[in-house]
């Protein structure tokens, strides 16, 4: 999404998320983390808003991931790419990932997948932050 919107929103979600802490005396969980972000996009839809991101983390549940974007949408799934050369890393990521994957062959296929779309979209590229959620 565009860069300006989304770090307003990400900046919004870890308040809430440190509210939360504070409040309740533990983490918010991922699924409600991704529907605070998905609620409060969707009550701003009119604002023509440019947000597409992943919700990540471990929790009580265990490991998941969310999909969420300006429109309000959100999906929980196991593999998501967000952004303008998404649809390059998903071209990767479709044809090469194994569900048996160890952590490195893992890693190294994110990244292949991240530069693959950094040579194909003229505003993907940049810094490539690798995080585990284990």
């Amino acid at each position: 999404g565009g860069a300006a919107d989304c770090s307003f929103w990400i900046r919004r979600l870890r308040s809430e998320a440190k509210l939360h802490e504070l409040s309740e005396g533990k983490p918010i969980s991922v699924a409600r983390a991704s529907r605070f972000l998905s609620s409060a996009l969707y009550q701003n839809r009119h604002l023509d808003l440019s947000v597409g991101t992943m919700i990540m983390g471990y929790d009580s549940l265990g490991a998941s991931i969310y999909y969420v974007d300006n429109t309000g949408v959100r999906i929980k799934g196991d593999m998501f790419a967000a952004g303008s050369g998404s649809t390059f890393a998903l071209g990767i990521l479709d044809t090469e990932r194994r569900y048996e994957m160890t952590q490195d062959e893992a890693i190294t296929l994110g990244i292949k997948a991240i530069r693959h779309a950094t040579f194909r979209d003229a505003y993907s590229g940049g810094y490539i932050g690798v995080y585990l959620v284990t």
